[in-house]
């Protein structure tokens, strides 16, 4: 499919240490499998799905599982979602970067860990990873992670991201319904996803209907 990568777009250190044990139980626990003969895997022709799409599934059917350094497991995962989203997102024209900044707004010591991803490419564009926590630094992010913060605090950051056509990911609760875009969603041993799209439209950016087709639309403030 035109101008889609075709390549799989996990972080290099999910396939360096212990990435393969973290493939392999993904592909373990993805209920696909492949009839003999023939290229359907359940009734779905994988062959017409870009390559980062099934990985982005992947991710979503993959159990939050144990290893021997789950906050790692957990960092790269979220990494690795966080990063096939941006390819899913259009940025409006005036708003059109020469680099990928994502902010990463949080307490300290709960703020995430998002090397895996830094200085990897998304859409031919440099992704840079750094720590914000004044709107003049959220101002020059492209997207943000916002960990755990105040709500008065969270509410201000969407107005500015608005305006900004910055795009808001998180995991914490009801940040949809609060006016964040994205919210990421451990569910039942599984990460989910949910988005706010009138929040999207409002912040001017385009989100591609493979990934709304994969979220659950929630409405929000």
């Amino acid at each position: 499919m035109a101008g889609w990568s075709l390549v799989p777009t996990l972080p290099d250190r999910v396939t360096m240490k212990g990435g393969k044990k973290i493939m392999k139980n993904l592909t373990k626990k993805t209920m696909w499998s492949k009839k003999a003969g023939s290229n359907q895997c359940s009734g779905t022709r994988t062959h017409r799905l870009p390559v980062f799409i099934l990985v982005l599934i992947l991710l979503l059917q993959a159990p939050t599982m144990a290893s021997e350094n789950e906050g790692d497991t957990k960092d790269l995962i979220r990494a690795a979602m966080v990063y096939n989203f941006c390819k899913f997102v259009d940025w409006p024209k005036d708003h059109q970067p020469d680099r990928l900044v994502l902010g990463v707004m949080g307490g300290d010591f709960s703020t995430p860990d998002f090397s895996s991803i830094e200085g990897k490419s998304v859409k031919d564009l440099p992704l840079e990873v750094r720590n914000v926590s004044s709107r003049t630094e959220l101002a020059e992010c492209n997207l943000v992670f916002i960990s755990e913060i105040p709500v008065p605090k969270m509410l201000d950051t969407f107005a500015e991201s608005r305006n900004e056509s910055i795009l808001t990911i998180s995991e914490i609760e009801d940040f949809c319904v609060q006016g964040g875009i994205i919210q990421m969603v451990p569910r039942r041993g599984k990460m989910r996803f949910f988005i706010n799209r009138q929040a999207a439209d409002e912040a001017g950016l385009t989100l591609s209907s493979q990934l709304l087709k994969m979220a659950r639309i929630v409405e929000g403030n």
